[in-house]
């Protein structure tokens, strides 16, 4: 190969991001004819040209350096063709000039970058869609709509007494409607949230209120016990909706540094559901003339204000596109039929993480039951308490300790996501799982214990009793939020879907546990009971911390086997040996989804030593060398064989192996 006069080629974007003046050289004698078989080659003729492709939306640079098989380097890179005869004709070299010109600013093309908008010293991405006090309005929307369904199961508590003395009825009839309330709330978000992913989080929203808002209604006017329980089959379906999709609207639109937080403050509301409805429920049953009717108007009003909230003040979070919005597009309609299969949710739970997740949240239900359960019958005998509304504020004590919990856990999972990362390098979802372990480990088993054997005996009063059940709410949100937010990470493209499926497995363990407990307490009493649950807790913080040590292999090894390839950018583990400094810059690269055009380049020699090292190793045309970058450290080459250009991928084959966060998104995609 011969080098006689250097011909200067306008570079592309630096990797920094930023236009360089630097320029590449194509070696030649004259130049001309060299640059004539660069142009030559580039028409369909076999060429070493280096395999640039559209960068993928999301991806980070390495994921596109590995797909394209190169390595990274910030070295300038020069192309050299075969040594070719050298044509001194320069009146032929002028005439061709022109057409030169312009099929070389088709081959070579300066791009330059990309003006980038900065929100808090990092680049805009899909989470920043909605300003804070945006987000802070769904967040509260959503989390007062999804209370409407757990207030809506245990507002019967306090006036089951009631209730059966009008529809002729016994108390444990009544509390059977209670457990198959509960039941529906389980299953009924496992179709839900399909739609979700299908239509966007608002329609059905929508959709699902009124249904609520209605069967509300028709509780209010039933005369019999078989009419309560239909009734309250179809308010349960109506109603559940926003314990799932909401759970996945907080995923939308809280990054997974501070998604915890959102997480949190959701689930913090959610289970104020049944500490606040016996409460409320009190003060209907003993002061109002319709008494237990008069609840299910509430409830209704409740629906109805939600409605007018998501219909006026909720925007769509999905993440565009939604598969609505672009089979709509390619059919020319405006509106598609979509049918779904809840079996394909249930599929899920073949990933092992979140198959242990989910047993975990179940245990929690268990606990949480068989502390609430015996404040409505066993406080009222034991400590004389007659009074309907005294009698529901004692579930308050839970909704203390879920508010107090949601103020620390939010907070100190995020710190300790954002601690590993920088430490790491990347994010690795089960970090959060960490700060579960001493509420779920410690607390909840120990207050257990106290709250059994107190009840058994009667020691303390009734205070003592109520400081256990304030701890386990405490100790419950501890393990609720992060595992909640940890299945919306691991299964971020399905994350309504996960969490459905989530919900549906704890809740038929809550139904069984509201309906067996008051039974197996009467039977061996409420020391043993409690002692059974505190057991059964231990058994779960086991599995949280196998969950925290191994989950991330048994979430890969899910993900390969059955061919889940999407992660989050900043999931990306970066090379080993970078400072903390690197790694933290890494991070906040990788949360970036901003598209940036990096030169992807291929050479045979690189200025200074590699061109020394690279000298003696052979090319072949139609072949590409990816050289050791210097910056990262060695790395093997890769040879990738072209043919000609149309061997080169196009932008929808590099989409499908690469990893694109805007385009599956939350909505139900895999």
């Amino acid at each position: 190969m011969s080098i006689d006069k250097p011909i200067p080629i306008r570079s592309e974007t630096s990797i920094t991001g930023t236009p360089t003046s630097s320029t590449s050289t194509l070696a030649g004698e004259e130049g001309g004819e060299n640059f004539n078989t660069l142009i030559s080659m580039s028409k369909g003729k076999d060429c070493d040209l280096p395999d640039v492709r559209p960068r993928d939306y999301g991806a980070s640079q390495k994921e596109v350096d590995v797909e394209a098989g190169l390595s990274r380097s910030p070295s300038i890179q020069i192309i050299r063709s075969p040594s070719q005869p050298v044509n001194t004709d320069k009146n032929q070299n002028q005439n061709k000039s022109e057409n030169e010109n312009e099929n070389e600013k088709q081959i070579i093309e300066t791009r330059e970058e990309e003006e980038i908008e900065m929100i808090d010293g990092r680049p805009k991405d899909i989470y920043d869609r909605f300003t804070k006090s945006q987000k802070n309005r769904i967040l509260f929307i959503v989390s007062y709509s999804a209370i409407i369904a757990p207030m809506t199961s245990s507002i019967f508590l306090p006036s089951i007494p009631q209730m059966s003395e009008q529809l002729h009825t016994s108390s444990e009839v009544i509390n059977y409607t209670v457990a198959i309330f509960i039941l529906v709330i389980g299953i009924a978000p496992v179709f839900w949230s399909p739609y979700a992913g299908f239509y966007g989080r608002r329609p059905v929203y929508l959709a699902s209120m009124p249904i609520m808002v209605v069967s509300s209604i028709g509780v209010a006017l039933s005369k019999n016990v078989g009419g309560v329980t239909a009734a309250r089959v179809i308010q349960g379906i109506g109603s559940s909706c926003f314990l799932a999709v909401g759970a996945g609207s907080i995923g939308d639109i809280f990054r997974p540094t501070e998604r915890s937080r959102g997480m949190s403050a959701f689930y913090m509301v959610t289970l104020l559901g049944p500490a606040l409805s016996p409460a409320i429920a009190g003060i209907f049953t003993e002061y109002t003339p319709a008494g237990w009717r008069s609840c299910q108007y509430f409830l209704a009003g409740c629906g109805a204000l939600s409605i007018f909230l998501v219909f006026f003040f909720l925007p769509e979070t999905s993440h565009p596109p939604l598969p609505h919005d672009t089979l709509r597009q390619q059919k020319g309609k405006k509106f598609i039929w979509y049918f779904c299969n809840p079996l394909t949710s249930l599929g899920l739970l073949r990933w092992p993480n979140i198959l242990v997740a989910t047993f975990i949240s179940s245990c929690g239900m268990i606990d949480t039951y068989c502390v609430l359960v015996p404040l409505s019958s066993v406080f009222k005998e034991r400590y004389h308490i007659n009074n309907l509304a005294i009698a529901g504020c004692l579930y308050l004590a839970n909704g203390a300790g879920n508010i107090l919990g949601s103020k620390i856990v939010g907070p100190w999972a995020d710190a300790i996501v954002v601690k590993y990362i920088a430490k790491r390098g990347y994010r690795r979802p089960e970090d959060r799982l960490k700060s579960a372990l001493f509420g779920i480990g410690v607390i909840m088993p120990l207050s257990n214990l106290a709250y059994g054997w107190l009840l058994q005996y009667g020691a303390g009063g009734i205070a003592a009793p109520l400081v256990m059940v304030f701890l386990n709410g405490l100790a419950l949100m501890f393990g609720f939020a992060p595992l909640n937010t940890y299945l919306v990470d691991a299964m971020q493209t399905r994350s309504a879907e996960v969490i459905a499926v989530n919900n549906c497995i704890r809740y038929i363990f809550a139904a069984a546990a509201s309906a067996c407990i008051l039974p197996i307490a009467n039977a061996i009493g409420w020391g043993w009971t409690m002692t059974i649950c505190a057991i059964l807790t231990w058994v779960a913080a086991l599995a949280l911390y196998l969950l925290y040590k191994y989950g991330d292999r048994w979430r890969e090894k899910a993900n390969m086997k059955y061919g889940i390839t999407s992660r989050e950018a900043d999931e990306e583990r970066v090379e080993s040996g970078k400072d903390e400094e690197s790694a933290v810059r890494e991070h906040e690269r990788s949360q970036s989804v901003i598209e940036r055009k990096d030169t992807l380049t291929a050479s045979s020699e690189e200025i200074g030593t590699d061109t020394v090292q690279n000298q003696n190793q052979e090319e072949k045309v139609g072949e590409i060398i990816a050289r050791p970058n210097k910056s990262s450290g060695p790395r093997s080459g890769i040879r990738i064989t072209r043919t000609n250009t149309n061997d080169l991928p196009n932008v929808e084959q590099v989409l499908k192996r690469t990893v694109s966060l805007s385009g599956q998104s939350v909505h139900g995609g895999g």
